[in-house]
């Protein structure tokens, strides 16, 4: 038992090491994206710690199955690279007792992450939405000052001449959004709205123009009684995601994309939509794909499991470039098999081919380890060699 525990400790603190390094690198990224958000909230350190904690769980899902990888790998290369394996089978500890550790401590973080997919991860996503939004609110409560520009995002220039209450007059926009165009806004009127449901931040306006420069082909100008002008910031580019990233349905964030939902949602959203709507293979796909997830925790510590036992007659190099190819392998199995599901092209199945292909690989170079088999090979040859005359 003792020897038991002192595997996986050996395997938990390289893991929670990679963990750490590779969730910081993910969150640095991710906080660069919140800058602008940030900015808007005077660096609050409400906010950036907010931020963190519900940015937290969805960036765990990705670097929890790469971390056990690591965390394997290093774990039973330490072991058997300081001779402790040695002295376990010399004692009568067979290799395939190296077995139980690696897999207590895989699905140890299978049931993990199982909860951040299902559970944690959709609660965080949505939370985050909420604080953008909210944080939306406050920029533009505060900022949106008479007689000066008020940048929205650097996209986005608004000048108001006069303001009454809510009621502000005199207003000239610059939308930079409109990149093919050099397009002007001017209104005589106009209010500030705050859509909750939607999430949706409008800049109602009345009574006025809007002037566009074509280039070649001249000037346009349209005139307006009424309207509804979008202060959020641009998003961007969704046009090659799936469905779920290009439409709200009904328009309102009471419509949670999928990434938003429990797995219990998504089971509903599953049934109630016909086969015929995108969505549902959207929602198919994201289901399938945080089981997937789970289920690669277990798939990447089998795999590494081999790889990590230490052997003179084989250079280090070469273990760590084989396991780099099968992961690259690996994830364009995914990505390709993920294309099909969500054109409708596939069953849900084919998201566990990869899964197959990483446990296959993982449990042939673990029997080839345990069972010595180069040393079979060697004395079948040398057998054979003997029968020829």
């Amino acid at each position: 038992m003792l020897l038991f525990f002192y595997i996986v400790k050996e395997l938990l603190f390289p893991f929670f090491l990679a963990t750490g390094i590779i969730s910081s690198i993910m969150l640095m990224d991710q906080i660069f994206q919140f800058i602008p958000f940030l900015q808007a909230s005077g660096l609050e350190m409400k906010s950036v710690v907010q931020m963190i904690l519900y940015s937290l769980s969805p960036i765990l899902l990705v670097a929890c199955p790469v971390s056990i990888l690591i965390g394997v790998y290093a774990g039973i290369n330490r072991i058997s690279s300081d001779y402790e394996l040695v002295v376990m089978r010399s004692s009568g500890v067979s290799i395939s007792y190296i077995f139980k550790p690696v897999l207590f401590v895989a699905l140890l973080i299978a049931g993990v992450v199982m909860i951040l997919a299902f559970y944690v991860s959709p609660f965080g996503m949505s939370k985050l939405e909420e604080l953008k939004f909210n944080i939306l609110k406050k920029h533009t409560k505060i900022q949106l000052s008479v007689n000066r520009v008020n940048d929205f995002f650097g996209k986005k220039l608004i000048y108001i001449f006069e303001k009454e209450g809510d009621l502000l007059r005199g207003i000239f926009i610059a939308d930079k959004t409109l990149a093919e165009h050099h397009t002007t806004i001017e209104a005589d009127m106009g209010r500030i709205y705050f859509d909750d449901p939607s999430q949706k931040i409008l800049f109602r306006l009345n009574n006025g123009k809007i002037h566009t420069y074509l280039g070649e082909e001249g000037y346009r100008i349209i005139t307006y009684d009424q309207l509804d002008y979008d202060l959020v910031p641009p998003k961007e580019n969704r046009s090659n995601l799936p469905s779920r990233f290009k439409k709200n349905k009904g328009n309102t964030r009471k419509y949670k994309t999928d990434t938003e939902l429990t797995v219990g949602e998504l089971l509903e959203r599953i049934e109630k939509t016909p086969p015929s709507d995108a969505l549902h293979y959207d929602y198919l796909d994201e289901l399938h794909a945080r089981i997937v997830t789970i289920l690669s925790c277990i798939c990447f510590a089998v795999f590494a499991l081999p790889m990590g036992i230490f052997d003179p007659r084989s250079p280090k190099a070469g273990n760590i470039i084989y396991m780099i190819a099968v992961i690259i392998i690996y994830f364009l199995i995914y990505a390709q098999a993920r294309s099909m599901l969500l054109r409708g092209e596939a069953s849900p199945a084919v998201l566990y081919l990869p899964l197959i292909f990483a446990l296959s690989l993982g449990l042939i170079s673990y029997f080839k380890v345990n069972h010595n088999f180069n040393s079979i090979l060697e004395i079948v040859r040398f057998k054979f060699s003997k029968k020829q005359p």
